[in-house]
């Protein structure tokens, strides 16, 4: 999405005319300067956002100087992502710079999903379900007879997995 923003010393005025860029809701009427902005706009195929939602005059007049109110600060945006924005209003009674009311634009944006991760490791024993099945479990094991205790231990672990991955079964790897 590309956004141009700014005090652009242009008045679009109230009407779009022959120009596509405007949105029929200015402010006021048009100056010299408003050729440029509308060439520049039409060019880049972008799109004037303060003019395309209808707003009461406090929302639409960014610049107050004394009596003077006019409309010259402007966000644009490509007109294929105007249809992102929401809503662009100017908040009135702040003030951001001297004379200047600060512009605000709405997006609607949604974020990329995440892509599901794919598993990755060893298949994993439903250690969880022994509480249910220690029976079944327990009766699966056949220990041999005792010789070495680090032969004893190694086939005892042996026997113990192989009862509880067949009867509690395990994870997908």
């Amino acid at each position: 999405m590309i956004v141009v923003a700014g005090d652009l010393n242009g008045h679009v005025g109230a009407t779009k005319d022959d120009y596509s860029c405007h949105g029929d809701f200015g402010y006021g009427s048009r100056n010299a300067d408003d050729e440029r902005i509308f060439e520049y706009a039409d060019s880049h195929d972008l799109s004037i956002l303060n003019t395309k939602f209808r707003k009461r005059n406090s929302h639409l007049i960014p610049f107050y100087s004394g009596n003077v109110k006019t409309q010259i600060d402007y966000v644009l945006v490509r007109r294929r992502d105007q249809g992102l924005v929401t809503d662009a209003k100017t908040v009135p009674y702040e003030t951001v710079a001297t004379q200047h009311r600060p512009l605000i634009c709405s997006l609607k944006i949604t974020l990329p999903r995440c892509k599901r991760v794919e598993r990755c490791g060893m298949a994993r024993i439903k250690w969880w379900r022994l509480k249910e099945k220690e029976s079944a479990v327990i009766s699966r094991i056949r220990l041999p007879t005792v010789t070495t205790v680090d032969e004893t231990w190694k086939v005892a672990t042996d026997a113990i997995t192989r009862a509880a991955r067949l009867k509690l079964g395990t994870t997908k790897p």
